[in-house]
Formats: C-alpha cells, structure tokens, sequence
C-alpha cells in the first residue's frame, strides 16, 4: 500500500511539472538574442522556453556525465579491492596451512620424545 502511494504523489509531482513546463512554454513564446558575446556573429533569436530547456539539457548532461564518472571509478575500486581480498585470502589460507603444519610437526616431535622416554623404546607391558 505505503509503495503505491508513494508512486501515485511520484506520478502526480512529475505530471504537475510536465503542465506547468508547458504552461511556461506557451506563456513565453517570444524570441530572445542568444549570443556568444566575444563572437558577434554567432547570434540567434531563440524562443524564451527553448533557453530554459537547453539550460535543463545542458545541465542534466552535465550531471549525468559526473555520475557516470564517478560511478566508473567506484566500480574500478571496488574491483581493485575484489582482487586484492582474494590475494589476502590466498595468503591467509597458505599460512594457516603452515600453521597447523608447524602445530602437527610440534605435536608429532613432543609425542616421539614422550615414547622415547617410556621404558624399552615406547614399548609398555
């Protein structure tokens, strides 16, 4: 219920800025100099909402193109750090195998000297 609401006052906000963008569009019909102001003879007459569109253009890919950037370099870190976990992993796994090869050699070394120790070579009765 709560996920169809929200998307119902989500449907309802972005249809609301869809009609006043048109209002806007329709009020401001007139044209405006658009120029580049060193280079005197790229001037053109643009309507007053195609300005504010372009801005809105403009300014979305602008976005767009930073959070795609930094999204790619968050996607190389994060597999830069994948592969150097799996490396730590390796080498946590290779000296834990050394490890308990070291506590095996120690156990087996401290068990012979305890059978050596028994009268006649370890062997009772």
């Amino acid at each position: 219920m709560a996920q169809s609401l929200g998307s119902l006052i989500r449907r309802i906000f972005w249809f609301a800025l869809a009609v006043l963008l048109i209002l806007f569009a329709i009020s401001n019909r007139q044209n405006v100099v658009l120029s580049l102001e060193p280079f005197g003879a790229l001037m053109a007459p643009v309507p007053v909402y195609g300005v504010l569109f372009l801005g809105i253009f403009i300014g979305l890919l602008i976005a767009g193109s930073v959070t795609g950037w930094l999204r790619l370099k968050g996607f190389a870190r994060r597999r830069k750090a994948e592969r150097r976990a799996g490396q730590l992993e390796v080498q946590v796994s290779a000296l834990s195998e050394d490890v308990h090869k070291a506590h095996a050699k120690d156990a087996h070394e401290t068990a012979r000297a305890a059978t050596q120790a028994l009268p006649r070579g370890g062997k009772e009765g």
